[in-house]
C-alpha cells in the first residue's frame, strides 16, 4: 500500500559504504577520470526498530554532480561527483576539490592510505507500507513486514567519514537522519516489557520508581486540592461567606458547582424579601363616600362647573383637568389614598 510521505516511519537516511581511490589520473589524455568511486547501495534491507527498510534501486534518482562533503558539513566541501549511475547497486563517482582545505585534506590523507568510509545521504520521494507478515520482493529479494520500501527515492549528498571500511559489506551501518515516533501501540508495548522486565531483574529500582510517581502523585493532587480552594473562594458573594467557605472546603464542590449553590442561595433570600414587602406594604384603599370628596359636605365634582365652584380643589389641582387625572388614577387603584378632607 502506498502512503503518504508524512506517515513514513523515515524520512531521511544515510549510510556508509566502502570507497574506491584511485591515486593518480589517467596520463596522456584530457579525459576526466574519478578520484574515487563508491558503491552507495547494493539493494540489501535493513532492519530499524519499527520493522524493515529497503529500498528499490530502480527508483533511485540523482543528479550526475551531486556535493561532496565532509561529516554531511555543507560547510566543508570536498568535492563533486561527476557521475551516478545504476548497474545492480547505485555508484556514486566523483572528484576531489583542488582548491578547497577539505578536498587537500582528505586526498592527502587518502594518498598516505587512511581508510576513509563514504555516507550517502537519501529521502525518499514515493513509499509502500507492508503489514505485518505481509511479502514484497525489491531487488531480486523477499521482504517481510513491517516493513517500508522506497519505490522512489534522491540521493542529494555524498560525504567523507573518518570510518574504517567494512570489506564484507557494502552497507556496514545505517544512521538515522530522521525517523518518525513510534506510535502509541508500540510505546506501550515496550512499556509493557520494560516494567516486566524491572519487576523481574530489578525490582528494588522499579519499587524506587513507583514511590516517586507517588510522590509525584500526592503533589500535583495538593497543588489541584488548593487550586479548587481558592477557586470557590474568589466567589465571595456579600451575605453568603459561611455557605461559600463549607463549598470551598468540602474537598469535592468545584468553583460552576458552588456558584450555582450560591445563587440559589441568594435568590431564595431576595424571594423571601420580596414576600415581606408584598405583607407589609400599603394597597389601594377603595375611595368611600366619605373619603373621597376633596369636601366634607359636597360629592366628588362631575362637572367643571361644580369643580370651580369647589375653591379648596382648585387651590390643590390648579385646573380641573388635573383633577379628572388624579381622580381616573384614584379609580383604576394606581394612587393610594389616606383619609383627609379638602
Amino acid at each position: 500500500m502506498e502512503i503518504q510521505l508524512d506517515n513514513a516511519k523515515c524520512t531521511k537516511l544515510s549510510w556508509l559504504a566502502p570507497v574506491q581511490l584511485k591515486k593518480e589520473k589517467d596520463a596522456g589524455t584530457k579525459a576526466v577520470s574519478e578520484d574515487f568511486l563508491i558503491e552507495a547501495y547494493t539493494g540489501i534491507p535493513v532492519e530499524r526498530w519499527w520493522g524493515t527498510l529497503a529500498i528499490d534501486v530502480s527508483g533511485i534518482k540523482a543528479k550526475n554532480q551531486i556535493p561532496i562533503l565532509l561529516n554531511h558539513d555543507p560547510g566543508q566541501i570536498v568535492g563533486y561527483s561527476t557521475k551516478t549511475y545504476k548497474d545492480k547497486s547505485f555508484f556514486v563517482s566523483g572528484l576531489f576539490s583542488e582548491i578547497t582545505d577539505d578536498g587537500k585534506k582528505v586526498k592527502g590523507l587518502a594518498d598516505e592510505g587512511f581508510p576513509w568510509q563514504a555516507s550517502i545521504g537519501v529521502q525518499p520521494l514515493k513509499i509502500m507500507s507492508i503489514e505485518k507478515d505481509a511479502k514484497e520482493k525489491v531487488n531480486g529479494k523477499t521482504v517481510k513486514g513491517p516493513a517500508e520500501i522506497w519505490l522512489e527515492s534522491e540521493v542529494f549528498e555524498t560525504s567523507f567519514v573518518p570510518l574504517g571500511a567494512d570489506g564484507n559489506t557494502s552497507v556496514s551501518t545505517f544512521s538515522k537522519f530522521e525517523e518518525v515516533e513510534q506510535d502509541k501501540e508500540k510505546e506501550e508495548k515496550l512499556m509493557k516489557i520494560t516494567l516486566e522486565k524491572l519487576e523481574k531483574e530489578a525490582p528494588d529500582l522499579l519499587a524506587q520508581i513507583r514511590s516517586k510517581a507517588e510522590e509525584k502523585g500526592l503533589e500535583q493532587g495538593i497543588e489541584t486540592e488548593n487550586k479548587r480552594i481558592q477557586d470557590v473562594l474568589s466567589l465571595s458573594i456579600p451575605g453568603h461567606e459561611k455557605l461559600i467557605s463549607e463549598l470551598a472546603f468540602d474537598k469535592k464542590t468545584e468553583k460552576a458547582e458552588a456558584a450555582v449553590q450560591v445563587l440559589a442561595a441568594e435568590k431564595r433570600i431576595l424571594t423571601r424579601k420580596q414576600e415581606e414587602l408584598d405583607k407589609d406594604g400599603e394597597h389601594p384603599v377603595t375611595p368611600s363616600s366619605d373619603t373621597d370628596n376633596h369636601s366634607s359636605d359636597k360629592k366628588t365634582p362631575a362637572t367643571k362647573e361644580e369643580f370651580d365652584a369647589n375653591e379648596k380643589l382648585k387651590k390643590e389641582f390648579g385646573d380641573f383637568e388635573t383633577f379628572l387625572a388624579y381622580q381616573k388614577s384614584v379609580d383604576q387603584g394606581l394612587v393610594k389614598t389616606t383619609k383627609r378632607s379638602v
